[in-house]
């Protein structure tokens, strides 16, 4: 569609601004199902709940059918749960939908090597998503000027761009575009509360990212997916990830243990790249 488009419009239309913006909603609508993903399965690690996998999204294998056997062995994605059954979509050609019993269906844990997929997809989906957002706040400039409503809506999206990759580079970035925004804002739209509203609530976001990166003995951001928290945030995590470990190996872990010695522990189940 965005191949098309500059064919009809040219490089530098409305119309290719739009599809701009589309690419970026799609990239962030992709970004949150990963995200999701990946946060389920962080938070079975430190649970080692079952259930988490029952959630809608999750994606699961149909077993143990008595009169429905042909869809045993099949994969599909759970769309709905209650109280007793879950409605599940197969990965079939037809898109069949089942109404199943939790004992009917086998949570599909990722394995490593699918996190680290998905990890690398976040980090591209973010590559996509700044290219995309700047290709639009240039087309915007170019179309409307500096001086304009969509030119601060461009920038604003751009420095939101930024702001999720988690690294402290582009959180400079995200700062200095929000910044921006808000005083072409301030210029052509002052009465758009919602426009202010949004673009003070990321900024402020922003900064709050910049500064823990400045912070003396926070725990590494894992860009994309795990933004910069602050130092007793990062120790209340590490007490729950250690805990969970050590009940999933049959042993106690003492909350009052230093930090020192639960990374020691953590360095024994190969974490390797958690620092104090």
């Amino acid at each position: 569609a965005l191949d098309l488009t500059r064919r009809c419009h040219g490089e530098e239309s409305a119309a290719v601004a739009s599809c701009h913006q589309k690419m970026v909603c799609i990239c962030q609508q992709q970004v949150q199902a990963i995200t999701k993903q990946l946060s389920m399965h962080m938070e079975y690690m430190l649970t080692n709940s079952i259930r988490l996998y029952h959630s809608p999204g999750s994606r699961v294998l149909v077993e143990g059918l008595q009169k429905q056997q042909q869809h045993n062995g099949i994969e599909g994605v759970v769309v709905e749960i209650d109280a007793l059954r879950m409605r599940v979509r197969l990965d079939t050609l037809d898109n069949k939908v089942l109404m199943l019993k939790p004992g009917n269906v086998c949570p599909l844990l990722p394995t490593a090597l699918k996190l680290q997929e998905q990890l690398q997809k976040l980090n591209d989906l973010a590559h996509e998503c700044i290219a995309s957002s700047k290709e639009l706040h240039r087309i915007q400039i170019k179309v409307k000027g500096v001086k304009h409503v969509n030119t601060a809506i461009a920038c604003e999206t751009l420095g939101v761009a930024y702001l999720v990759t988690g690294r402290p580079a582009d959180t400079g970035l995200a700062v200095s575009l929000l910044i921006q925004a808000d005083k072409i804002r301030r210029r052509v739209c002052d009465d758009d509360k919602d426009l202010a509203i949004g673009i003070s609530e990321t900024l402020s976001a922003a900064k709050t990212a910049q500064a823990r990166f400045d912070e003396g003995g926070v725990l590494s951001a894992m860009p994309c997916f795990w933004l910069p928290t602050s130092r007793q945030g990062d120790e209340i995590r590490m007490v729950r990830l250690f805990a969970g470990l050590q009940a999933r190996n049959g042993k106690r872990g003492s909350p009052s243990m230093s930090s020192e010695a639960m990374q020691q522990g953590l360095r024994l189940y190969g974490l390797f790249n958690v620092t104090v």
